[in-house]
């Protein structure tokens, strides 16, 4: 079934969806078992302040792992990414707003930043409007063989081109082998995902969203469910403890 081309969000209209707060526990994807594999995408990468794990809110893993125990025999779900400390959203902001500024040096601020915001939300720890990522509701998956390797997608996790697109390949004329390859790929991921109740960001094939304000942005809901996580360190557990 082909995926529905939808409009990229309004971060204003975002940032008004009341956001309930529920208290659901970070909990590390590595201890998901088979089909789900877990390559922490910007720690590998050498990020500055990522971190060698993937988490996500309780119930987001759980739909998660649901989503790959629903696809066919053989193939598998590789999680990128999850939860993102904020300067690391801070980074990968700054990084692609002067790549973009490096190749249009004439590009107005305005412009500038919605070429930015189409793959990189703002890095924001606000309490009534966090970057998704921050909340533990989104998460960036692709699909991978039996043996663990990566199919095709059409284009690599956070390359920032229009092909990234999630419904980019529904619309060309004419697919090559290879491209519709991808296409399927794409349609078998998002469908996954979606039969399990996320929601998809239209710009990246590979984010997607359980209970933060895009959730409830494209799912039609009143009001998002999480707020801005952190993770339960020992620092962190005796402040509350004291």
């Amino acid at each position: 079934m082909a995926i529905p081309l939808s409009a990229e969000p309004s971060w204003a209209q975002l940032r008004q969806i009341p956001i309930q707060g529920l208290d659901d526990p970070l909990v590390p994807m590595s201890l998901a078992p088979s089909p789900v594999k877990v390559f922490p995408a910007y720690a590998r990468l050498g990020i500055p302040g990522a971190i060698n794990e993937c988490y996500l809110r309780e119930g987001v893993y759980r739909r998660v792992l649901a989503a790959a125990r629903s696809l066919p025999d053989g193939i598998g779900l590789i999680v990128l990414d999850g939860w993102r400390p904020w300067r690391v959203q801070q980074y990968l902001f700054d990084t692609l707003m002067e790549a973009i500024r490096g190749n249009h040096p004439d590009i107005d601020e305005a412009e500038l930043l919605n070429r930015t915001r189409e793959f990189v939300a703002e890095p924001s720890t606000r309490a009534d409007a966090p970057s998704p990522h921050l909340s533990g509701g989104a998460v960036d998956v692709t699909l991978c063989d039996a043996d663990g390797l990566p199919l095709p997608m059409g284009t690599l996790f956070d390359e920032a081109l229009p092909a990234s697109h999630t419904a980019f390949l529904e619309h060309k004329a004419t697919l090559t082998d290879d491209e519709r390859a991808a296409r399927d790929n794409r349609r078998l991921l998002y469908h996954a995902m979606t039969a399990q109740g996320f929601t998809n960001l239209p710009s990246e094939w590979w984010h997607f969203d359980f209970g933060d304000q895009l959730w409830a942005h494209y799912g039609g809901h009143d009001q998002a469910l999480y707020g801005p996580a952190e993770l339960d360190t020992i620092e962190n557990r005796w402040r509350r403890q004291l």
